[in-house]
């Protein structure tokens, strides 16, 4: 389950309903406590969503961009987020149906690191992933930065990693591992897509059992011949890649043993992982044109799907670009970056730049096959419009002005944060039902 960073919007501008006075006042603010509170703003959201019905509650962000770290644990019903509390986070697990709280996490207080205190006195708010680990879903949480033992202690850089059970209950919730990887710098890549944490420094590469709390450490090897840099975990293993020699899960699977002839798994990558599935590159020796991506079983290694696409741009190099997988609650369809796949079907849609339309990057699938992103301009400053795509067609379309697309979506409902308030400090998580 990818990471993902809700973001405040200008919605008090364009996205968000006038409603009464009363409705307002009643719409900022929930209960804090076990159940949210009983009217729900109306934002301007896709039509695929019921907003006059739903769920919302006050959260405060993380930093000055709005940015509210939130996950999604599909097995058990439920969204988490990091509620700030200015000094720290408070780890929150709601029902995705209903609102109310399961559990909460007693205050975290993450690294910080040195650069936040220059020019805006704000950290990068911490991230939050799910991580689906021999069956069971954990909630992790991971920040970089500088922390001290106590004030006789001089300060050190890591990065900290604190996991707790999805099925957790009660209101002070202590992690079930925390683990502390020294590093020497801000990581190259932290990925916590598979069944576990991967911090890729320049020299090193570490890995976190979120289960055990252990860390291990391998040497960077970016062109080995035979194994590659670690990328990710899953349960089968590490997995490795390499432009030299492709991808594998170390002990279990290589990608090169599944490569038709007419392919070569020279500046071949893994590009994304999740607990049951990862996403490779192959190149036709013969036809530079013949790009494909390929979705693999992440236990056996059986390629599942293929479909003719172009990798992400820099995969080949020594340091590809590696995507954020988002897969529905009911695990039936997968999106990531430009590609996506019907798993029931066994199809693939790519939604690479054309010379007619941008490439589009998904974010968010939902059980019925609506995939949700942005249209990305070649010149950054250019805007880049929200779309939509229905699998059943394959057709993306924009969004109507000003909507806000969900930062997830499970039970059924889709997932939104949003100022409800005058002022962005106003900030709700709001839940709409599918219709």
């Amino acid at each position: 389950m990818k990471v993902a960073s809700a973001v405040l919007l200008a919605c008090a501008l364009t996205a968000c309903s006038s409603g009464s006075g009363e409705e307002a006042k009643n719409s900022q603010h929930g209960t804090g406590d076990d159940q949210p509170g009983q009217k729900v703003v109306r934002i301007n959201v896709p039509s695929a969503y019921d907003n006059s019905r739903g769920w919302q509650e006050p959260v405060a962000a993380g930093g000055l961009d709005g940015t509210v770290p939130l996950t999604t644990a599909p097995r058990s019903g439920l969204v988490t987020y990091l509620d700030s509390t200015g000094t720290g986070y408070v780890l929150k697990a709601r029902d995705a149906k209903t609102g109310k709280l399961r559990w909460r996490s007693r205050p975290w207080t993450p690294p910080v690191p040195e650069e936040s205190d220059t020019e805006t006195g704000e950290a990068e708010p911490p991230k939050l992933a799910m991580i689906t680990s021999e069956g069971a879903e954990y909630v992790v949480a991971y920040a970089y930065g500088e922390k001290q033992k106590d004030e006789l202690s001089p300060k050190r850089e890591v990065v900290e990693v604190v996991s707790y059970r999805a099925n957790a209950s009660g209101q002070n919730v202590a992690p079930l591992k925390t683990a502390d990887v020294p590093v020497a710098g801000e990581p190259e890549h932290i990925n916590a897509d598979g069944s576990g944490v991967v911090v890729d420094e320049t020299t090193t590469v570490e890995t976190v059992n979120i289960v055990t709390g252990r860390i291990r450490t391998y040497e960077s090897c970016d062109l080995c011949e035979d194994e590659g840099d670690a990328f990710a975990t899953v349960d089968q293993g590490i997995v490795t890649s390499s432009p030299a020699s492709g991808y594998q899960v170390l002990g279990a699977w290589k990608g090169a043993d599944t490569l038709p002839a007419q392919y070569r798994d020279w500046n071949a990558n893994a590009i994304a992982v999740t607990e049951n599935y990862l996403i490779g590159t192959w190149q036709n020796l013969n036809d530079d044109d013949d790009s494909r991506w390929v979705l693999h079983d992440a236990r056996s290694g059986k390629v599942l799907v293929t479909m003719q696409c172009y990798p992400p741009e820099g995969t080949g190099n020594a340091n590809p670009k590696l995507y954020t997988p988002s897969v529905s609650a009911s695990g039936r369809y997968l999106v990531a970056g430009t590609g996506a796949f019907d798993l029931k079907r066994k199809k693939g849609y790519c939604f690479e730049g054309t010379d007619e339309r941008n490439p589009i990057e998904l974010t968010t699938v939902d059980d019925n096959g609506i995939a949700y992103g942005a249209s990305v301009p070649a010149d950054p400053s250019d805007p880049s419009p929200q779309v939509q795509v229905p699998l059943s067609t394959g057709t993306p379309k924009t969004v109507a002005s000003g909507a806000i697309i969900p930062a997830a979506d499970a039970a059924g409902y889709g997932l939104f944060t949003a100022p409800t308030g005058s002022g962005k400090l106003a900030l709700g998580l709001i839940a709409y039902p599918h219709r």
